[in-house]
């Protein structure tokens, strides 16, 4: 088990990272309060934006500045360790208020050792959330399109995962739960047939055949009932089996390799099942401990956002990040995405290149600046559909 500060500092950076900060390696102190230790964040990002709502043609562009505080309290009793955590996020549109957002989540997690073979983490969280306007199903051609401000939604969520087995057992078995309930806020008379419980089940079994080496054999339900869904329903049920391997250390590597087969089923027989191969990928390579490149690809179904039956996507991704010394990182990625609208009777295909370049100074401890460049470029079949978006964003994350 880590100590009180090595938690502290991890729950906050990934916090951070959720957040879309452009955070570097900053250590956070905590305030103890008697039995419980405290850690507040901020991250604030500033920057322009050439294309805020996706849009082939008459783009808007503005400066945008996002403020996102963030705290947590931890406590520990021996192998166990409890989080609270509040986090908000305010984006300003400087020359488009119709966009401003304010999001907020307050999540607990718990971890629990019973013993060095059982262990239960446990997460629970109410959020409220939106959508950019642009994005999902206010996309061009979608449901949504022609909405005159972001959608907001609310997501109360529940997971569970227990473990079964040490980490150097021979065999090790983890099963999850997940149970989200998604209502939207806003602009009903669209939204209301997309509010949805999605709920997830999943055993994987991890065999070791070496010391740093596992076989995995995974099994991953999902249920999407939509719960007022007054139009043809989309309500179905995906089934995932994979077969792959996980390694740590290895020549430098570290990864997880997992192929399969994957099957959606429609309760509607108006929608067409779907079924195909599918994988998911995850390899970082350490050519220098100070040097990553990690590479990730993956297949997955997406939610139709009105346009045919459901989103066939393939994506693909490198990541190359690189410590010059203890004060400046540098993170560029390079990633392209295939998504096709089954069922969709236009036939529509679209495809995505992304880049990013990010730079990190770390001032103090405490301090830390970024500034990075992003450019995403999606073309399609369907006229009105493609676009391109360029953003710059300078940021500053402080902590105690």
């Amino acid at each position: 088990m880590k100590n009180m500060n090595q938690v502290i500092t991890g729950l906050a950076v990934s916090t951070c990272l959720v957040a879309q900060s452009l955070l570097a390696a900053i250590e956070p102190a905590s305030m103890p309060l008697g039995p419980v230790a405290f850690t507040p964040t901020i991250n604030i990002q500033t920057g322009y934006d050439d294309n805020i709502l996706n849009a082939s043609n008459n783009e808007i562009d503005s400066i945008k500045t996002i403020i996102t505080p963030n705290f947590q309290i931890v406590a520990e009793d021996g192998l166990n360790a409890y989080r609270l955590q509040y986090a908000l996020s305010k984006g300003i549109f400087h020359s488009s208020s119709d966009d401003n957002y304010l999001d907020h989540k307050l999540s607990f997690d718990a971890h629990l050792e019973f013993n060095a073979r059982n262990a239960l983490d446990v997460n629970a969280s109410i959020s409220k959330n939106h959508d950019d306007r642009g994005t999902g199903i206010t996309e061009t051609g979608s449901i949504g399109a022609g909405t005159i401000a972001p959608l907001e939604y609310n997501i109360k969520s529940i997971a569970s995962t227990y473990t079964y087995g040490s980490d150097s057992a021979t065999g090790r078995l983890v099963l999850s739960g997940k149970y989200d309930d998604k209502e939207y806020q806003n602009f009903r008379t669209i939204t209301q047939q997309r509010d949805n419980t999605l709920t997830t089940l999943s055993a994987v079994f991890y065999y070791r055949i070496q010391p740093k080496t596992s076989m995995v054999f995974e099994i991953r339900n999902q249920n999407v009932d939509y719960t007022t869904d007054t139009a043809i329903s989309l309500d179905s049920s995906t089934q995932r089996y994979y077969v792959g391997a996980t390694w740590e250390g290895t020549a430098k590597t570290t990864g997880t390799i997992k192929l399969g087969h994957v099957n959606k089923d429609f309760d509607s027989d108006a929608r067409s099942d779907f079924s195909g191969k599918s994988w998911e990928a995850d390899i970082k390579w350490e050519p220098r401990t100070y040097s990553t490149f990690n590479l990730k690809t993956s297949q997955s179904e997406k939610e139709s956002s009105g346009t045919g039956d459901l989103i066939d996507s393939k994506t693909a991704r490198i990541n190359w990040t690189h410590d010059w010394n203890d004060q400046l990182q540098t993170i560029a990625g390079l990633g392209y995405t295939r998504d096709n609208y089954r069922g969709d009777t236009a036939g529509r295909k679209d495809n995505t290149k992304d880049a990013r370049v990010q730079f990190n100074y770390d001032l103090r401890r405490w301090l830390s600046f970024g500034l990075s460049y992003s450019l995403q470029d999606t073309d399609s079949n369907i006229a009105g559909i493609p676009f391109d978006r360029n953003i710059v964003l300078l940021s500053v994350t402080g902590s105690l």
